[in-house]
């Protein structure tokens, strides 16, 4: 039996269809209201009980799209949803490079230059620092030697133990740099941890993550999984500030030192290289990308076993930009049980040794015993390009050159490029056809499709582009 009560649809919540449903419903309950015009007090009341209602049916709509994965919005709402699968969001990543150290004249006696030696670049506005990652011991008789480096500047920070479980140290700097906080207690260095699952009450463990509003947050244990700093005990924390991206720099432009080298409290006379560039510095793990990565790192339970999970892992590694995984079924030189990486880093170029280093830990921690892992670096495979542009009689060819080379500019961009995707003639012709002024191409170079082995990436050569009116 009907109610007589007038049902408003779920997906018609906005203001005009609530108005409209209370509009129909007037009928239902009285036959004397008669004035639906919108100088009618009733209608003026009821527009505002629309709006009221179209504001609430938003933040109900909001706040269910919060819940899930791919239609979160808010940064601490997709947090929250990756831990939940044990996938933390990376903040900015530092680049890393090789530093080659050069003496006045061979060292008499071994010379130690410390981790922490802090070299620099100019940049546009400001000098790049970057610091060593390891001590670099240069033999007597040899007059150089080559550490790695990582862009940033080291701050510290500075607290007391509370003696509760979970203190938190929280420091608000956005450019915090993954995997740089080094943390110490009472004098005693203490080591990061993804998680406290696994530690003692005597562990000396601590935990970094990042909130949505991009601060950072060092969390002690509670004393059943992890120790507890003592009250009053001495914590200082100290990390590197970087730059992300900015820190991605060409080779032999850190030449700095803006402090000299101590030996024995004695400066000595050196000079600072980077052999090869400064590459891996990226900003802070977008949303999209945690998106992509999250579910593909919860199928491989954080093991390496398929190829599918040493992608998945790869690209969630902080500083890997593309990631391409080989086996014996891709290239016959393999052996079997051997699993070839091969790696592009952000800002395209080659992986430092660091990034390598540090990837080949992370893998070495999750394979099966019997697998042998290598890192290797990509081959950019440059292919050069040769048309002719017929040009329409009322466009400029000079600018119609330009702008089919930046349309070849961007279409071979790191971005988007992947690893072993071929070159095909029909999209040249497609894009430089499709340029601005242009009536048609003649392609000359490359003459036929240029197919990629799996380990290189397409990026633009030599451009030659000629121009032709067209009569």
């Amino acid at each position: 039996m009907s109610t007589g009560r007038a049902r408003l649809p779920y997906i018609n919540k906005d203001y005009d269809a609530i108005r409209q449903e209370l509009v129909a419903r007037i009928p239902q309950l009285t036959d004397r209201w008669t004035d639906f015009n919108e100088s009618d007090l009733g209608i003026v009341l009821l527009e505002l009980f629309a709006g009221i209602g179209d504001l609430l049916a938003y933040y109900l709509d909001a706040q269910a799209a919060e819940c899930y994965l791919p239609t979160a919005r808010r940064r601490q709402s997709i947090i929250d949803l990756c831990a939940l699968v044990n996938y933390r969001l990376h903040g900015p990543v530092a680049a890393t490079t090789r530093l080659h150290f050069t003496l006045a004249q061979p060292a008499a006696a071994p010379i130690k230059i410390p981790a922490g030696t802090v070299c620099q670049a100019q940049g546009a506005s400001a000098p790049i620092p970057f610091e060593t990652v390891t001590d670099l011991v240069i033999a007597a008789g040899v007059s150089d030697g080559e550490v790695n480096a990582r862009q940033g500047e080291r701050r510290n920070e500075q607290s007391a133990g509370s003696g509760q479980a979970f203190q938190r140290v929280v420091f608000t700097d956005p450019g915090v740099a993954h995997g740089t906080v080094l943390a110490t207690v009472g004098g005693n260095a203490w080591q990061e941890v993804e998680h406290f699952a696994d530690s003692t009450p005597t562990d000396r463990h601590f935990r970094v993550d990042r909130d949505g509003l991009d601060h950072t947050v060092v969390l002690f244990g509670d004393g059943k999984y992890g120790a507890i700093p003592p009250t009053g005990s001495a914590i200082i924390i100290t990390y590197l500030i970087t730059l992300g991206p900015d820190g991605n720099l060409a080779p032999h432009l850190i030449t700095e030192l803006p402090s000299p080298i101590l030996v024995n409290s004695q400066p000595i006379s050196a000079t600072v290289d980077n052999p090869i560039p400064a590459t891996g510095g990226a900003d802070a793990e977008s949303h999209e990308h945690a998106r992509l990565l999250a579910p593909a790192v919860l199928r491989s339970t954080w093991k390496a076993v398929t190829k599918a999970d040493y992608q998945a892992l790869c690209m969630a590694f902080p500083g890997v930009a593309k990631a391409q995984v080989l086996d014996l079924n891709d290239e016959t030189t393999l052996r079997i049980y051997t699993v070839r990486v091969v790696i592009a880093p952000e800002g395209g170029g080659a992986p430092s040794p660091q990034l390598k280093a540090d990837l080949r830990a992370f893998l070495e921690a999750r394979r099966m015993v019997t697998i042998d892992i290598y890192v290797d670096e990509p081959v950019y495979r440059a292919v050069p390009i040769s048309a002719t542009l017929y040009v329409y009689p009322d466009q400029d060819a000079d600018q119609v050159r330009q702008r089919a080379s930046l349309a070849l500019t961007e279409h071979f961009a790191f971005d988007t490029q992947t690893f072993g995707r071929a070159v095909y003639t029909s999209d040249l012709i497609a894009l430089l056809d499709g340029v601005a002024g242009v009536s048609h191409v003649m392609l000359q170079t490359p003459a036929s499709d240029v197919a990629l082995a799996p380990r290189e990436i397409a990026t633009l050569g030599v451009v030659t582009l000629a121009t032709e009116v067209v009569r």
